[in-house]
């Protein structure tokens, strides 16, 4: 069953608040860019060493993939996956911009092995399996 486009924005929108919030609590300030900066959802600021970051957030509620984008800037823009539980309880998974280009082109190697008969092409996916390792690892945004 598809997920209506206004769900979808809706999760999308909340994931980043989430992040952002958490951000906030950990005493960084978070500024959401409501989709109006290329390839950064979130601009994170720590005052008490004057870096910024900026993040790109994906978000689930249901399901177990996520798209990445094609090309992924290998050097900025680390990730937050969020994934959203039937019980609403939130899970996050901070992620260098580094790994998931290769988790992705992993991934996506190993789908197109298994099936030959696909074209080669494929959209870039995480899958939560593979994010097990970065769960709550805030200290890979970089920050301090």
């Amino acid at each position: 069953m598809a997920i209506p486009q206004q769900e979808k924005v809706l999760t999308s929108l909340a994931g980043e608040f989430l992040v952002a919030g958490q951000l906030c609590l950990m005493g960084y300030n978070a500024s959401l860019t409501l989709k109006n900066f290329p390839k950064t959802d979130i601009f994170a600021f720590n005052p008490k060493n004057n870096k910024t970051i900026s993040i790109q957030i994906k978000t689930k509620k249901g399901g177990k993939e996520y798209f990445v984008p094609e090309k992924i800037d290998t050097m900025i823009n680390p990730f937050v996956f969020v994934y959203i539980n039937s019980n609403n309880s939130v899970d996050y998974y901070i992620v260098p911009a580094f790994d998931v280009a290769k988790i992705s082109h992993i991934q996506r190697q190993e789908y197109t092995d298994k099936n030959p008969q696909v074209i080669k092409e494929q959209p870039r996916m995480v899958h939560i399996n593979n994010l097990t390792n970065y769960k709550d690892k805030w200290n890979l945004l970089g920050l301090d």
